[in-house]
């Protein structure tokens, strides 16, 4: 069958097999995708922009998770490459290596690109900025790619990370709590005062700092029992 080549955002370009797409085992695996509420959780939120476009944090179009494993929910997710068919284990695209992706992960055995998702508000902020950013892209593109097969090589040669390394409940309140508090508070507060009123101190750190950081610990005790809840295996 001949392939033909569609233009996608961002500088990022799919091949799409004019084929049947790529067939997935559905007594074996979960399979997240659209629409899975997750999924439109993510692409409806506002907050990746920071995510996707500043830190460069994307996910994957397609996860499957693997139902027959006993193993912790983080170490059963697999991403599937649509070029080579290879299922990846999730666990390469996290901690260390879990941002500066924003043209989508590199696949480690056909080192060609899987494709991801953007939120509606990346998308619209891409859409109206195209002029700043096609032709960076474009010379910037395949040193990205070239630079990002480096650093897979070196995240493939140390083992993977077990559930159990992760701190979710400092996760959650110094990235997750002091991000939001920083986009829903800081940066509000940081308008008004260019718009000629004063720092309010006391809402700012007496009021919204606390209660985002509860806020991203209870994030954190969540993630924490999630991502450590094990399979119940082969039945």
């Amino acid at each position: 069958m001949g392939r033909r080549k569609t233009p996608a955002l961002f500088g990022t370009q799919i091949r799409m097999m004019e084929i049947n797409p790529m067939q997935y085992d559905k007594n074996r695996y979960k399979i997240w995708a659209l629409p899975h509420p997750l999924i439109l959780f993510w692409i409806l939120n506002p907050v990746m922009i920071i995510n996707e476009l500043i830190l460069g944090q994307r996910l994957p179009k397609v996860t499957l998770i693997d139902k027959e494993s006993d193993a912790p929910f983080a170490e059963r997710g697999y991403v599937p490459c649509p070029h080579c068919e290879t299922l990846n284990d999730g666990r390469i695209w996290a901690k260390a290596n879990a941002l500066g992706h924003w043209f989508g992960f590199i696949c480690p055995n056909c080192h060609q690109i899987i494709p991801c998702l953007w939120s509606i508000s990346s998308y619209a902020v891409l859409a109206v900025t195209y002029p700043l950013w096609y032709f960076p892209v474009r010379f910037f593109r395949d040193r990205w790619i070239e630079k990002e097969k480096t650093r897979l090589a070196k995240v493939l040669e140390r083992p993977l990370i077990q559930a159990v390394d992760v701190n979710w409940y400092l996760i959650g309140i110094f990235f997750w709590g002091g991000l939001m508090w920083l986009v829903m508070g800081v940066i509000p507060e940081a308008w008004n005062v260019l718009n000629g009123e004063e720092w309010d101190l006391m809402m700012l750190f007496v009021f919204e700092l606390p209660l985002w950081l509860v806020t991203g610990f209870g994030w954190g005790l969540w993630m924490h029992f999630t991502m450590n809840k094990k399979g119940k295996g082969r039945r």
